[in-house]
């Protein structure tokens, strides 16, 4: 598998584990079961699971700030674009709170 296509996949399996279980819960172990790799295969990709945990996080206010940049871009009212924001960061709450199956 491509070095950037096996990330993606990386970071699906700890976004599911990071949601079910929280950071502390969650564990190298259970990321790697989750993705269908072996633990080296994962720890090639990120040293550790700070680093993992990182990674996702940039990912994640990447995607949503894009979004939010759609929101306030959308219109030149700023009731609404305030509207949109908040409409944008509550779906994007929502949906990034559900575990991934």
């Amino acid at each position: 598998m491509p070095r950037e296509a096996r990330r993606r996949q990386l970071l699906a399996a700890a976004h599911q584990v990071f949601v079910a279980h929280g950071y502390h819960g969650a564990s190298m172990d259970e990321i790697a079961e989750v993705a269908e790799v072996s633990k080296p295969v994962l720890y090639q990709h990120f040293p550790g699971k700070r680093e993992l945990y990182l990674a996702l996080l940039d990912v994640h206010l990447a995607e949503f700030s894009e979004l939010l940049d759609t929101a306030i871009s959308s219109t030149d009212d700023n009731r609404q674009r305030v509207y949109n924001t908040i409409d944008t960061y509550y779906q994007y709450i929502s949906r990034e709170s559900q575990p991934t199956g």
